[in-house]
């Protein structure tokens, strides 16, 4: 496995190949190496970039706090054949500072509500660095986790927008065996919140489960009443929505819906998806 930190270097390294892009903020977990293998699985020479990208974090303390540990991610790297990584400094994917970044984009409905309004800015540096980073590498086809769902719908307005040739394969979210969707803040959850965290998987679960014997509306308040019985919880949101538009579905029982929830368990934010119908 090659590892490198710049763009020219990366070039020379990808030159002429049928590139697989990851692109991750590190502290990586199964769900990112489902990613890689899903890109081997397809006959591609494998890229994954690290970078935690300030531009996409609105609160300077979940930035200051993302775990950052590169001996760990290179290990697991390599455990599933990953052919390259670049770990660019931030002068590197930003070289013309913070301030002066190059990318602006318009996404549209899809990027203002859910993550969007809790989350100001959020969607503009993620389409800045995701940008930026398909400028490094050039990929044929990257891969994206359908945990950030809405994120992923970005990813592929993203590709519309600056008309790149990229294929935007989204892949299954990887669970622990509670159900609770895996993530990197996972790591700042104590043993008692790992346990608490399930209402996450289980409010969804349950949703799915009932939802075509109950209306949207009892759905809605018994979420937000569950939420309500332990004060460690504060529950952003939780909607049912068309996962096209991004838009709720209010009282109607369209044949294609997802349910959306963010909520806070003391100061970790977790979030997570899953298709209803």
């Amino acid at each position: 496995m090659k590892i490198t930190k710049t763009k020219k270097e990366l070039q020379g390294i990808l030159s002429g190949k049928s590139v697989g892009f990851v692109p991750t903020m590190g502290a990586l977990h199964d769900g990112h190496l489902d990613l890689v293998r899903a890109s081997k699985a397809h006959g591609l020479y494998t890229a994954v970039s690290i970078f935690v990208n300030p531009a996409q974090f609105n609160d300077s303390i979940d930035f200051e706090k993302y775990p950052v540990n590169h001996e760990r991610d290179l290990t697991r790297l390599c455990e599933v054949d990953c052919d390259v990584v670049i770990i660019p400094t931030v002068d590197e994917v930003y070289p013309n500072g913070m301030k002066q970044m190059e990318y602006r984009h318009d996404f549209g409905s899809i990027a203002l509500d859910y993550e969007g309004a809790y989350r100001l800015g959020h969607f503009e540096g993620v389409g800045r660095v995701v940008h930026t980073l398909f400028d490094m590498v050039k990929p044929q086809v990257a891969f994206f986790g359908e945990k950030d769902y809405q994120q992923l719908a970005v990813v592929k307005k993203l590709v519309e927008i600056t008309g790149q040739d990229i294929e935007i394969v989204g892949v299954p979210t990887k669970r622990e065996k509670s159900g609770l969707a895996m993530s990197s803040r996972n790591e700042r959850l104590s043993p008692d919140q790992m346990k608490k965290a399930v209402k996450i998987y289980e409010s969804l679960k349950w949703t799915k489960e009932v939802f075509l014997e109950i209306s949207n509306e009892e759905i809605l308040a018994t979420i937000k009443d569950r939420f309500r019985e332990d004060s460690e919880w504060s529950l952003e949101y939780f909607d049912l929505i068309d996962p096209k538009s991004f838009k709720p579905i209010g009282f109607s029982k369209p044949s294609n819906i997802r349910a959306v929830i963010a909520a806070k368990l003391g100061e970790i934010r977790l979030l997570d998806n899953l298709k209803i119908v």
